[in-house]
Order: structure tokens, then C-alpha cells, then sequence
């Protein structure tokens, strides 16, 4: 049976001491995000000095565990491991600290924690779907532009090649899944903004006319009552 590797989650702000049990849980929870391949990656031991967790990544998930701490330290790694770095950083501004994950004696990946004063412009690409009406579609290039209203406000930086823009076209004003990938920044503040997206594909999410709510709310078992449902038909009025 081949052997798996370890990798130690290195902090420099408690010893094993004086680290609290609930803020050492607090570390493990975002470091299994930061690891994924949860059924493969095992909490060992901790280490004296700087505190350092210590993890078993079994074998055959190595590649997986690799791949995604390179993906984090190029900003563009699953939403939730570049979620789970954030959160890391946070905690070490916050317990005034730094931290890393070493392989053996290398770090290949570091926290700044109080280093950093400010947080950084980042920039992630990550596939997702936006839901809204269908307001606009333009453009006589190779590239169509599109604009939708989601429930927060209009979106219009949608790109969508000019095959897909000719079926889309045809639902304008109605509601859509659309469904690509998406260019995001993350600015000073930790705000996430969508810079860009590219529609792969749709779905015309389905518009039930009212007298079908009513019959299948009809249709429920159970007591309704008059007043019941002019409350939902007064609630549809514009």
C-alpha cells in the first residue's frame, strides 16, 4: 500500500498551550475546505513550538489536494477553498498572526494574516448561472451583448456567442437561467463583483399563469378557506 503525505498548517500566533480547543476547530474546519477530498485527508497530530497541525492526504489523493493549493495561490481555486483562504487570513489579522502549509520544509502556501494590512484586489474565473428577465439582446458581431434583470439589479456584462443569442432572442422578456462562466473581483473592501460572463448555455425557467397556482393550491389536501386565496390572487396584482 503506497504511503499518502502530510502536509502541517503552521501557525505563529499560540503554541499548543496556549491555542484554545474552539479556535483550533475554527482552523481545522476551513483548512478541510482548503484541502477538499474530505473521505482522504486525515487530522494527525499537533507539533510544539509554532503551533502546527499536522494532515494525511491518503495517495491517490495527492494530485486532487496539490492542484487545488496551486489553484488557491494562483487566486482562481474552487469558490469555496478561496472562501476558506480568506477566512484563514481573517482569523490570523485577528489572532495576530501569520500561518503557511508546509510539504516538509517548503511553504506552498502562505497566509499573511497581520501582514496584511488591507485585502488584496482578486480576480477569480468560475463557472455559475445567473437567474433574471431577459431584457436586452444586441450586437452584430461573433459576440452578442446581453442584459438581464436579476431580483438586486441589471446585469449587462453577458456575452454570448451569436448562435445562442439567436434562440435566446426569442424569450426576451421572460424569465431565464443563464448558465457559463463568470469573471470575478473582489475588491478592497472584500466585496465580490462579477466583471464578466460567458453563456454556454440556457433554460426558460417556467412561467405558471395563475389560474394553474390556484388549481394545484386547490388541489393540496387540507382546509382552504375564501379569504386564503383572495389573499394570494391580491397579492399577484401589479
Amino acid at each position: 500500500m503506497k504511503k499518502g503525505k502530510q502536509y502541517k498548517f503552521k501557525i505563529n500566533a499560540y503554541t499548543p498551550d496556549t491555542l484554545p480547543l474552539a479556535r483550533c476547530a475554527d482552523y481545522l474546519h476551513e483548512l478541510a475546505d482548503i484541502f477538499g477530498e474530505s473521505p482522504h485527508v486525515h487530522f494527525m497530530k499537533i507539533i510544539e513550538g509554532s503551533t502546527q497541525l499536522v494532515a494525511k492526504v491518503e495517495h491517490e489523493a495527492v494530485p486532487k489536494v496539490e492542484e487545488r493549493i496551486n489553484a488557491i495561490e494562483r487566486g482562481n481555486g474552487p469558490a469555496s477553498s478561496m472562501k476558506a483562504y480568506d477566512k484563514i487570513n481573517k482569523m490570523l489579522m485577528e489572532d495576530n498572526g501569520t500561518g503557511a502549509i508546509l510539504r516538509g520544509r517548503a511553504k506552498i502556501l502562505k497566509f499573511p494574516g497581520k501582514k496584511e494590512d488591507i485585502i488584496k484586489p482578486m480576480t477569480i474565473q468560475q463557472p455559475g448561472e445567473i437567474v433574471g428577465e431577459l431584457n436586452r439582446v444586441g450586437g452584430s458581431r461573433d459576440i452578442v451583448h446581453i442584459t438581464i434583470n436579476s431580483e438586486e439589479n441589471d446585469i449587462s456584462s453577458i456575452n454570448v456567442k451569436r448562435e445562442i443569442a439567436k434562440d435566446l432572442a426569442k424569450h426576451l422578456f421572460e424569465q431565464v437561467k443563464l448558465i457559463g462562466n463568470g469573471r470575478w473581483e473582489r475588491n478592497v473592501e472584500g466585496v465580490w463583483n462579477l466583471i464578466s460572463f460567458t453563456v454556454d448555455s440556457f433554460e426558460v425557467l417556467e412561467d405558471i399563469p395563475l389560474s394553474q397556482t390556484v388549481l394545484e393550491l386547490r388541489g393540496i389536501k387540507g382546509e382552504w378557506k375564501k379569504d386564503v386565496l383572495s389573499e394570494i390572487l391580491e397579492s399577484r396584482k401589479p
